[in-house]
């Protein structure tokens, strides 16, 4: 039988940058953990679990609260701790928001890999996805079902040239994680007015952000890919998602979801005990061989 353990990093590495929504300048400090401590952030004292019971806000980001205490834009490094496949780690933060830096995750991959990865003595444990779950919100839903793998698909669909129709499926049977974080967050120009109006985007620029005005980048550089923004969209889902406090295994399709639909989709899995936690060794794909751990 496979046994997978579980992941915390070798060494304390520290991150900084600026908020993408409040503008300030932040300094993220990543400490190990041990074995079933989980992932949690600490701001002022305050220990915040990454799980779903403290996602509280939804505007253009996930917000993780308690006790009064926000940490903002938490997918960009939940979506780098789940491509890592870190199940323990504590996250101190001295500000509200956790920093953008390019806009995508692959720099936070890139620190944790410098920190290095610890293999722990426990085993790992999965969500593994026992029924159907389907949630709807207008013409957008996401659903979910059993699978012999994970597969999580995003589904854009936009009056937009460049975007357009587009969907990307993740799958880990195929290790694809890298071209997922390095694609970039977004958003229209006509946007950007609501958002500093509601306080939001103060430390937005083409650094950071990729902007499109109709139907063209604004952004010297272009594109990553060419489907960039339904990439950018499967990453916020992929680090929502971990925020059910485990790997899901599972296939998951959203159609033009958002963080909102995503969060309320964790706790609809969670109310409905809609899986199983299970080490590694009681799945039957890890031990045919087919899922990459």
């Amino acid at each position: 039988m496979l046994c997978i353990k579980q992941r915390t990093i070798k060494r304390e590495v520290e991150i900084k940058g600026i908020g993408l929504h409040t503008g300030e300048y932040v300094s993220l400090k990543l400490y190990p953990a041990n074995s079933y401590d989980g992932i949690n952030f600490v701001r002022n004292g305050t220990v915040i679990p990454a799980f779903i019971d403290y996602a509280t806000g939804f505007e253009f980001s996930t917000t993780l609260s308690k006790d009064g205490i926000n940490v903002k834009t938490v997918e960009h490094l939940m979506a780098a701790l789940y491509f890592t496949g870190i199940d323990n780690l504590f996250i101190e933060i001295d500000a509200e928001e956790v920093p953008i830096l390019d806009g995508s995750a692959i720099q936070f991959i890139d620190r944790i890999k410098e920190a290095g990865i610890q293999i722990l003595s426990d085993e790992k444990l999965y969500a593994v996805l026992k029924k159907e779950i389907k949630l709807k919100d207008g013409d957008k839903f996401i659903t979910g079902k059993p699978s012999d793998g994970t597969f999580i698909t995003y589904h854009a669909h936009y009056n937009n040239r460049i975007i357009g129709n587009r969907k990307y499926t993740y799958s880990n049977l195929k290790k694809d994680f890298e071209n997922i974080a390095l694609a970039r967050t977004y958003c229209f120009l006509e946007e950007v007015e609501y958002l500093r109006k509601n306080g939001l985007a103060k430390g937005g620029s083409l650094d950071n952000a990729v902007v499109f005005e109709g139907d063209n980048v604004l952004n010297p550089e272009g594109l990553r890919f060419e489907d960039e923004p339904v990439k950018h969209k499967l990453l916020d889902l992929i680090g929502d998602l971990y925020l059910l406090g485990f790997p899901l295994i599972g296939e998951i399709y959203s159609f033009k979801g958002g963080h909102r639909l995503n969060a309320s989709f964790v706790r609809r899995l969670v109310k409905e005990k809609a899986f199983e936690v299970k080490y590694s060794t009681e799945i039957d794909i890890f031990n045919q061989g087919q899922l990459v751990a």
